[in-house]
């Protein structure tokens, strides 16, 4: 049977539950920062964020600033098969992470240690509706529920309205969980941060040798959606203008190992040297680090690039009537869209002229690290 088809059907039947099991309770709305919760020293707080690596990585934020102000309460993280890598990235901050995976024994299992644990505060990170956190918070049970509005409300027993989501950041608009405990999220930092150590550099710069020119550019082809990649024939016209308008670049091509055969294409195609790939999401953090700009479509790649302040050309599919995209967060960037649903229909002259755009506003000097 057709994928999408079963993927629409498990979204319908989602959005069934979550009006048919989940109505009826109505949460107290928080619209601004206001007192209203307090952990107490050696409270048990649990945030739910079984979403995708990029997830993670715009949390952060909400998470170190939670830290600061409670800083006696233990921190406890859940997270999913698909972001389980990215953990690392919440280390500072989070005394456990837990891990769901959609097998029932395993579900069954989770479920028996998390209600153990008696939290008293469970907050859920994610800004869509989830049956998953929904059921998650109700066998949890824990006395206060904090999460953002949407069609599982009653699931919670606080509310933060969700913010504008055509113009408002993701990571602002889960910022506003804070809100409860009486924290102005626009008075914080809420700047992106990942880890890398000098151990970290020292092996990527084993890996990758000294940079061999000007400056060292990173382009990722890695896609996280079919719908999301540009595409051979883009990707091949775009490096070979970019070797030729930029020579005094040194250019990396990136790329997971679900594309290393469309890596070695273009590779081989365009002359552009790849980049190693690598077993772990922080091996390749570490690798794409040490490169001073980076073109990438939207993946993870771009919310490493807002924690290291890398300038970045993003590519991305957007209607401009649906919500923001996921744009770097407070770091130089430049934007190209396309809004026929494919990026393979983005003209490959807006990417080189991104690429010019960013080039002339950023010094070069400036643009070498150590």
């Amino acid at each position: 049977m057709d994928s999408a088809f079963l993927k629409q059907a498990e979204l319908r039947f989602r959005g069934w539950l979550l009006r048919r099991r989940w109505s009826g309770s109505a949460p107290l709305i928080v619209p601004s920062p206001t007192p209203l919760v307090r952990p107490a020293p050696g409270s048990r707080v649990l945030f739910l964020r079984q979403d995708r690596i990029g997830d993670v990585l715009v949390s952060v934020p909400t998470l170190r600033v939670f830290c600061s102000h409670f800083p006696e309460a233990t921190v406890e993280l859940l997270l999913s098969r698909n972001n389980w890598e990215v953990r690392r990235a919440v280390q500072p901050y989070v005394q456990q992470c837990w891990r769901y995976e959609k097998r029932p024994y395993a579900i069954l299992r989770l479920l028996h240690q998390l209600r153990r644990r008696t939290y008293d505060i469970v907050i859920d990170l994610t800004d869509n509706p989830s049956v998953t956190s929904s059921l998650l918070l109700e066998y949890i049970k824990a006395p206060i529920r904090i999460g953002i509005s949407k069609g599982n409300d009653a699931a919670y027993t606080h509310v933060v309205p969700s913010a504008d989501r055509a113009r408002t950041h993701i990571v602002e608009r889960i910022a506003r969980l804070l809100f409860p405990f009486g924290v102005d999220p626009s008075t914080e930092d809420l700047q992106l941060e990942y880890p890398i150590t000098e151990e970290d550099r020292a092996w990527a710069e084993s890996v990758l040798g000294p940079c061999r020119g000007a400056y060292r550019m990173g382009i990722c082809i890695s896609a996280s959606h079919p719908s999301k990649y540009w595409g051979r024939d883009n990707w091949s016209y775009f490096l070979l203008e970019i070797r030729r308008r930029y020579p005094e670049a040194e250019l990396l091509l990136f790329a997971s190992p679900a594309y290393a055969s469309e890596q070695q294409a273009l590779s081989q195609a365009t002359g552009v040297h790849p980049a190693p790939l690598v077993p772990s999401f922080h091996s390749f953090a570490a690798l794409l680090e040490r490169c001073h700009v980076l073109v990438t479509p939207d993946t993870a790649t771009v919310h490493l690039a807002a924690a290291w302040q890398r300038p970045s050309v993003v590519l991305y599919v957007w209607d401009r009537s649906e919500l923001m995209p996921w744009f770097p967060y407070r770091s130089p960037y430049e934007a190209v869209y396309t809004t026929q649903g494919s990026l393979y229909t983005l003209p490959v002259e807006d990417a080189l002229a991104a690429v010019e755009r960013l080039l002339r506003r950023i010094p070069l000097p400036s643009l070498v690290h150590g």
